[in-house]
C-alpha cells in the first residue's frame, strides 16, 4: 500500500514538473515574441521619420495586400504628422511597450518619441500572425494646450449653433415678406382682370305703355258699343284676370 502511494505521488509530481515546464516555455515564448514586435516597431518608426525607405520600396516589403495597406497608411499618417511634429529628434528604444488585444487580436506597440516641436507616442499594431496592421502618431499636449482646445472646440461649437439660429430666424422674418408680395401681385392680377359687363337693365316702361294702348282699345270699344265719343270716357283702372290675354285673341 505505502508503495503504491510512494509511485503515485512520484506520477503527480513528474506531471506538476512538466505542467511548470511547459508554462515556462510558453512564457518565455510570448517574451521572445514581445521582443520581436518592440524590435520590428522601432525599426519601422525610424524607417518612416528619418524616410530612408521610399512607399513603394516598403509595399516591397509587404508579405499581403493587407500588410502593403498598413505601410501606405503607415508613411501617410507620417506625412499628416510630420508639419506638427516636426524632424525626428529621438526615438526612444528603451520606453518600447508592447500589449496584448485579446478581443482585436492584436499586438500593441507603444514607443516614446522626441521630435523638434512636440513629443509623441507612436503606435504600431500588428496582427496574430505578425503582420504589420496600423501606424499612428499621436502628439503629446500639456493640460493647458488640452483645455484651449477644448475650450475652442466648444466655442465654435456654440458658435454654429449660434449662427444656425440666426439663420433660421432670418428666414423665419423673411416670411413676413413673402407673404406680402404675394398679397401684392395677387392685388396686381385682380385690378388687370377686366370687369364684369354690368347686367342688362330692365326698363319698366315697356309694362306702362303697354298699359295706356289697353286703355286706349277699351275706351275705343265701349264707345263704339255706347255710340259715343271715345274722349269722353275716362277708365278710371284695369284689373287683369288670369294671364292670358283676351284681346289677343279676340
Amino acid at each position: 500500500m505505502k508503495r503504491k502511494l510512494a509511485v503515485l505521488l512520484s506520477v503527480l509530481l513528474c506531471a506538476f514538473g512538466l505542467t511548470a515546464c511547459s508554462s515556462s516555455s510558453a512564457s518565455d515564448t510570448a517574451s521572445e515574441d514581445m521582443a520581436v514586435y518592440k524590435t520590428e516597431a522601432v525599426a519601422l518608426i525610424d524607417t518612416l521619420v528619418n524616410e530612408q525607405k521610399t512607399l513603394d520600396e516598403l509595399k516591397a516589403e509587404a508579405n499581403d495586400e493587407d500588410e502593403a495597406a498598413a505601410f501606405e497608411a503607415g508613411f501617410s499618417a507620417w506625412e499628416d504628422a510630420k508639419e506638427e511634429l516636426g524632424a525626428v529628434s529621438e526615438i526612444k528604444e528603451d520606453s518600447a511597450d508592447v500589449s496584448y488585444e485579446n478581443q482585436n487580436k492584436l499586438y500593441v506597440v507603444s514607443v516614446d518619441g522626441t521630435f523638434d516641436k512636440r513629443d509623441a507616442v507612436v503606435t504600431v499594431t500588428f496582427d496574430k500572425k505578425g503582420n504589420l496592421s496600423s501606424v499612428a502618431f499621436n502628439g503629446v499636449y500639456t493640460l493647458g494646450e488640452k483645455m484651449s482646445k477644448a475650450a475652442l472646440n466648444t466655442v465654435m461649437g456654440l458658435a454654429v449653433v449660434f449662427i444656425m439660429l440666426i439663420f433660421i430666424s432670418l428666414i423665419i422674418y423673411c416670411f413676413k415678406f413673402i407673404h406680402e408680395a404675394e398679397e401684392r401681385a395677387a392685388a396686381k392680377k385682380k385690378a388687370s382682370e377686366p370687369a364684369p359687363a354690368p347686367a342688362p337693365v330692365v326698363e319698366e316702361t315697356v309694362e306702362e305703355e303697354d298699359d295706356l294702348e289697353l286703355v286706349a282699345v277699351i275706351a275705343a270699344a265701349i264707345a263704339a258699343s255706347e255710340g259715343t265719343d271715345p274722349n269722353g270716357l275716362v277708365v278710371r283702372s284695369i284689373k287683369r284676370v288670369g294671364k292670358t290675354n283676351n284681346w289677343k285673341r279676340a
